[in-house]
């Protein structure tokens, strides 16, 4: 969660730095970036203030509860003890991920965190979901009109997966994802898609980290990866 010091700066993770912590000032070397300024009462007011991030330029927008003192009564921010009550863009850390997994799969990966970050723990739920329906396609566990659960035991049957990976794909991302799309609406705990993220990481790392490995265990099941379904590459012949 992001956090203001005294000087009025703000730390927060970077999405222009994958995630890192990153320093957001909020003036540089010769001026400020700009405030609108909303007086509530004669010593406090708010500030949507402008920032930068120190490391990647990134703009950033703050809301400061700022309370002036007699001893303080300076319309010069920081001012003393500065609050912050809310800042944008802001997200949590990056769960890094195989080289080898699809650039489909690694972006819809991607907008789940992001959906978290925000706080829209609901969408966040179903893209994980579709994380894992997307990665078993990927994989060969979509013949015909199998469900996400028969395709989780499929795969587990398979020996692709663990069986201990097989009951947190169950209970961790495909009930939850599902309570999202055909429940009642409720609301969705962040901690509850940060164990749902956390496992559909590491089921990217069971198939991708070692590709080769995976594609020959697939193979000798009688799946049929998406590398399989490729078209030949066309070799043009010498001289054309």
């Amino acid at each position: 969660m992001a956090t203001i010091n005294d000087e009025g700066n703000i730390r927060a993770r970077c999405p222009g730095c994958d995630g890192a912590w990153s320093t957001f000032e909020w003036r540089s070397a010769t001026s400020e970036f700009g405030a609108v300024v909303w007086k509530c009462a004669d010593i406090q007011q708010f500030e949507y203030r402008l920032f930068r991030c120190a490391g990647c330029g990134r703009g950033g927008l703050g809301l400061v509860h700022v309370i002036r003192t007699p001893r303080n009564n300076t319309n010069q921010y920081p001012g003393m003890h500065p609050v912050l009550k809310a800042f944008h863009p802001e997200t949590r850390e990056r769960l890094p991920l195989p080289a080898a997994v699809p650039p489909g799969i690694v972006s819809e990966f991607r907008e789940a965190e992001t959906c978290l970050a925000a706080g829209c723990t609901r969408a966040a739920a179903g893209m994980v979901r579709s994380v894992l329906d997307k990665t078993l396609r990927a994989n060969g566990y979509k013949t015909d009109r199998e469900s996400l659960k028969e395709q989780i035991d499929a795969a587990a049957a398979n020996g692709v997966i663990t069986q201990a990976r097989k009951r947190r794909a169950h209970e961790d991302i495909r009930v939850l994802g599902n309570d999202v799309l055909h429940e009642e609406w409720q609301e969705i705990p962040a901690d509850a898609v940060e164990h749902a993220l956390q496992y559909a990481q590491r089921i990217l790392e069971d198939l991708y980290d070692d590709r080769e490995s995976v594609l020959k265990q697939l193979r000798e099941a009688g799946r049929k990866p998406d590398e399989d379904r490729r078209p030949p590459r066309v070799v043009p012949p010498p001289g054309a």
